[in-house]
């Protein structure tokens, strides 16, 4: 079944298997271990390190000495797909994954008023594995993304209560996904006569953030930022490893209503589809809106709301470069999505202990749009961290999150050239406790 194979090519383009990912769709928030000790309330508002760089550079002007922060997040993924009537043999599967974040920023004030940034982090990847043999092999083998952000910043402090900032990102992204291909063309799947197939695809380019802090009192600051998610075209190539079963000369052949010569009709089909393809992905903007409010002077609580345009993601198509061929349609018809998060921290001298909670709606979660590559579903985050003072220089951070998935539920039905219906149907059943920690340097 080469179309079901094609669907799994352009989700994989697009991101890693999001079952695995921790915010809205294959996003990731896991870029500073201090903010999610408060499940990442107050990302533009408290300015404690130098990750203020990506959540919002104008906090920059907050940080009076060179800073360093360099963090590191390990992601323990468990995600059990429940059959429930799909047509292919196989049965459920189980994906286990650790996955490990890094992030590294700088800051440089260079007068009282101005500052620059440097940072280097992932905000969307991750990575997923499934049995050859699995019901939904047709969709998803192996899967990994990882697009690398090195971001570059400026901030002013243009009056005494309002600072803005100004970033500049250069993005790299790299995919890599296999997949099974039923080489009989769905008249009889089975694991034995499978084809196998993987696609690498690739792309770069720039993007932008702007950001503003606003302190009208000591106890009291509101940071807004905007990121530019950016137009890219993920370019790569096709590749099928043949069942030798199916081989010309070998084997049994193939029935005439299959294609009618010996051995050959699935691989008519599979040869079109090989090659360099391409496909076009508008990754969505970000717009979040933060706010500190101190009641003692260590006591404070925090609060984020932030909303991601994924409605720029709607029908996405892959296509063939070599022939211009339509090879397939996503049509995931993503919707704009929400996050709320509320957290609150407490001074006690050498150490400040952080807590959190937050609702992550899901772009899609609607069972005919999910894809087996994305099985998306709404999440809550609980979190609790700390930060120790070693020294006047030094501090360490520690964060914990434990996420509360939804079940992601799919129906995927699919009639190929022979007439053939096959469907899959079924839930991912999902958990991710997620552990970091972070260094902080200043001098």
């Amino acid at each position: 079944m080469y179309h079901k194979f094609n669907k799994t090519i352009l989700a994989t383009t697009l991101a890693c298997l999001p079952v695995l990912a921790h915010s809205a769709s294959f996003q990731l928030l896991e870029q500073s271990p201090a903010h999610m000790g408060k499940a990442f309330a107050g990302t533009g508002s408290d300015i404690t390190d130098a990750s203020t760089v990506y959540f919002n550079p104008a906090g920059m002007t907050q940080i009076d000495r060179t800073s360093f922060t360099a963090a590191i997040n390990f992601v323990a993924t468990d995600a059990t797909f429940n059959d429930e009537g799909s047509s292919f043999s196989g049965g459920g599967d189980n994906t286990d994954e650790l996955g490990v974040i890094p992030n590294l920023y700088a800051v440089v004030p260079l007068s009282d008023r101005f500052s620059v940034g440097f940072g280097i982090n992932a905000p969307y990847g991750l990575s997923s594995s499934f049995s050859d043999e699995w019901v939904g092999r047709y969709s998803a083998t192996y899967s990994e993304l990882q697009l690398v952000n090195i971001n570059a910043t400026t901030a002013w402090q243009i009056a005494d209560f309002i600072a803005v900032g100004v970033g500049i990102n250069y993005q790299t992204i790299e995919a890599d996904l296999q997949s099974q291909v039923d080489s009989t063309l769905g008249l009889a799947p089975s694991p034995a006569t499978d084809s196998s197939a993987q696609i690498k695809g690739d792309d770069d380019g720039f993007v932008i953030d702007l950001s503003v802090l606003i302190t009208p009192s000591d106890k009291t600051s509101i940071g807004v930022s905007w990121r530019e998610g950016g137009e890219y075209t993920l370019e790569g190539e096709a590749t099928f490893d043949f069942n030798a079963a199916c081989s010309p000369g070998v084997g049994a052949p193939l029935p005439p209503q299959a294609g009618g010569s010996t051995g050959t009709a699935c691989f008519a089909g599979l040869s079109a589809l090989g090659g360099d393809i391409e496909s076009d992905v508008t990754l969505p903007d970000t717009l979040t809106v933060s706010a500190t409010q101190y009641i003692t002077d260590g006591w404070a609580f925090h609060a984020d709301i932030a909303k991601t345009s994924w409605s720029s993601i709607q029908n996405i198509q892959v296509i063939n470069v070599g022939n211009g061929a339509e090879v397939d349609v996503l049509d995931l018809q993503y919707d704009d999505t929400m996050r709320y998060a509320l957290g609150t921290s407490m001074d006690t001298g050498a150490w400040t202990w952080r807590a959190g909670v937050a609702l992550d709606e899901a772009p899609q979660t609607n069972p005919e749009h999910v894809s087996p590559r994305i099985p998306d579903a709404d999440r809550t985050w609980l979190s609790l961290g700390a930060n120790w003072e070693v020294s006047a220089n030094l501090s360490l951070d520690f964060g914990y999150t434990h996420l509360l998935i939804d079940d992601a539920s799919l129906i995927e039905e699919e009639t190929n050239d022979l007439g053939i219906t096959h469907k899959l149907s079924g839930s991912f059943d999902s958990s991710v406790d997620i552990f970091a920690a972070q260094l902080n340097w200043q001098f």
